[in-house]
């Protein structure tokens, strides 16, 4: 899929799936804004970034809304427009529970649970409003959520539900990207007749900075898990989903009525899109 001309709004970029996103849409012929906290230790890949004459590299706090006014402003100065938001900053456990990045509902404080929301859902919440209005007055655009897979609830019987890893000691992340991905899907709703599409997508466990920590860290309590993915593997569907020009129209002027609203998986995904299974992704030291 080429993207020529295509303005990417990419928060969380200078690390992780946020750079692998980043880079794959500049080799893809798009325009980024790469917004983060911080660029400290990827000044490398911030010049990167510039030296294609495609992107604009910058700070920002997404919890601030003064500081998200600001990126827009300079996005809007920059490029004209804006045609995709992709929501992936967020608070991780580890920055909460160093090293390991484990803890229970119980385990955690109110301090806990405020510092996570912030991040994951307020912040986002003020990205997708500030970044979403200039979308509608064009009449397209396509916001994409980083969510995560426990979030959410696997059927045992009809009418009977549980959830999908409850003993994983992820909260409360967990707790807050299934505010998120209920959020997104109101608002896919709210949007679908401004021409703007919202979609959610799980990625695997993915590696990023303190991925290694976090990996030694479990293993010292005996906790085997394996080898993280590289954060390559969102790409392919964030392109996909990036390419509709608005809710009901692909980049290729087709019909897809229903690519709003979603949840999608990205490891079936790229299996069902032959582009490899969980396995072919994972990453190798």
């Amino acid at each position: 899929m080429s993207l020529p001309g295509l303005v990417v709004v990419i928060t969380g970029a200078a690390r992780g799936i946020g750079r692998a996103a980043a880079e794959r849409f500049l080799a893809q012929d798009a325009s980024i804004v790469a917004l983060d906290r911080s660029w400290a230790g990827a000044e490398a890949s911030a010049e990167a970034m510039e030296s294609t004459g495609r992107a604009l590299v910058a700070t920002a706090d997404i919890t601030d809304p003064g500081s998200v006014a600001t990126s827009r402003q300079q996005a809007l100065d920059r490029f004209g427009r804006v045609d995709v938001l992709i929501n992936n900053a967020a608070c991780r456990q580890r920055y909460l529970f160093p090293p390991h990045g484990l803890a229970s509902v119980l385990e955690t404080t109110e301090e806990d649970w405020n510092a996570m929301l912030g991040v994951n859902v307020l912040g986002t919440l003020t990205m997708t409003r500030s970044f979403v209005a200039p979308m509608l007055e064009r009449g397209r655009g396509s916001v994409i959520v980083v969510g995560t897979g426990g979030s959410v609830l696997e059927p045992v019987a009809p009418g009977v539900w549980r959830g999908r890893s409850p003993g994983s000691r992820n909260q409360p992340y967990d707790a807050s990207k299934a505010a998120l991905c209920s959020l997104s899907l109101y608002l896919a709703e709210e949007l679908r007749e401004g021409g703007v599409a919202v979609n959610v997508v799980f990625p695997g466990a993915t590696r990023t900075a303190g991925s290694d920590e976090i990996a030694a860290a479990r293993r010292g309590l005996g906790l085997n898990e394996a080898p993280y993915l590289r954060p390559e593997h969102l790409a392919p569907v964030l392109l996909h989903l990036a390419g509709q020009v608005s809710a009901g129209q692909t980049s290729a002027g087709q019909t897809s009525a229903d690519e709003t609203g979603l949840v999608i998986d990205a490891v079936r995904w790229n299996r069902d899109h032959g582009l490899g299974d969980a396995d072919e992704w994972r990453y190798r030291a």
